[in-house]
């Protein structure tokens, strides 16, 4: 595996960590959509259908004040209209049914619908206006009043549930949020953790080269990297073992030539019969021939002596 292979994936769980935090988001996102789409589609369309079943009863009960106040042809259009209006908007809501006690006030609806409708098929056919006129406020109207009771109940129930979901749906839109923010400083947290665990595991084999040039500038010949791998730093590592296997070579090398020279030296000076000594800068006996060691009686390894 390359070096840089090696750094990508010491920076992939910082890059999971954001995806992470991004499912999240798009997790709590999706969840306040389902929630918001239950209310619209459980309680919203319920809703609707009341008012307008409301909306059309009122303009039956309106058809009927125009057949009194002798416009029946425009009476008997509003009641047309309407009644086909109300039997689609109910039909609507019997299909909707989602909520505690819906279904028996639906029921309730339909039945005083039917009655509704019953009672107002009769307008038209009493002998004079005052029993029509009777026949309306005595049933007809507290029909009408029922049907329009009814309908405000089923409002009244799906709109209590819309405001109970929607605090429902608030809730969990807190509580989300929390687990999101949560996730997310684990995710990242994590995800900074194992970045740094591995970056180091990658850098450390750079700190022991460093650490072995720097033995080497101080001469230590002998000092060697063990890195294992194939990586860029573990071929620089051959390489540096390498360098220091020849440069060790090379000072023994220079050395053998170095004393081999000495001592070629130390032969040529001893064998001339006059007395050599040779001296430092500093005044110090570095090296005496035997004819000296005999005659003057001087000693190279004797520091003290000075001439």
């Amino acid at each position: 595996m390359s070096l840089r292979t090696k750094l990508i994936l010491a920076q992939s769980p910082l890059a999971l960590a954001m995806i992470l935090g991004g499912v999240l988001a798009l997790r709590s996102n999706a969840e306040l959509g389902r929630r918001s789409q239950e209310i619209l589609k459980d309680n919203y369309r319920s809703v609707v259908a009341a008012q307008r079943m409301k909306e059309s009863i009122e303009r039956m009960d309106s058809g009927a004040m125009f057949h009194f106040s002798g416009h029946e042809t425009e009476g008997f259009r509003l009641a047309k209209q309407h009644r086909a209006r109300f039997e689609e908007e109910l039909k609507i809501q019997e299909a909707n049914i989602t909520e505690s006690g819906e279904r028996e006030v639906t029921e309730r609806l339909r039945r005083l619908w039917v009655s509704y409708q019953e009672k107002y098929a009769r307008l038209g056919s009493f002998p004079n206006p005052e029993a029509e006129r009777d026949f309306y406020f005595k049933e007809l109207n507290p029909a009408f009043v029922a049907v329009k009771n009814a309908a405000d109940e089923v409002l009244n129930i799906n709109q209590d549930a819309m405001v109970m979901r929607s605090d429902r749906a608030q809730a969990a839109a807190g509580r989300l949020s929390q687990a999101m923010i949560l996730g997310f400083v684990i995710a990242l947290a994590a995800g900074l953790a194992l970045s740094a665990a591995v970056t180091y595991r990658t850098l450390r084999p750079l700190a022991s080269l460093s650490q072995a040039a720097r033995r080497i500038g101080e001469g230590d010949l002998e000092m060697r990297v063990r890195v294992k791998g194939v990586d860029e730093v573990a071929q620089l590592a051959h390489d540096f073992n390498t360098m220091a296997d020849h440069l060790g070579e090379y000072r023994k090398s220079s050395l053998g030539d170095l004393l081999q020279a000495q001592l070629q030296m130390q032969a040529a000076l001893d064998g001339i019969p006059d007395p050599i000594i040779v001296l430092g800068t500093d005044g110090d006996i570095l090296n005496v021939n035997i004819a000296s060691k005999t005659i003057l009686e001087i000693d190279a390894e004797n520091k003290s002596q000075n001439l």
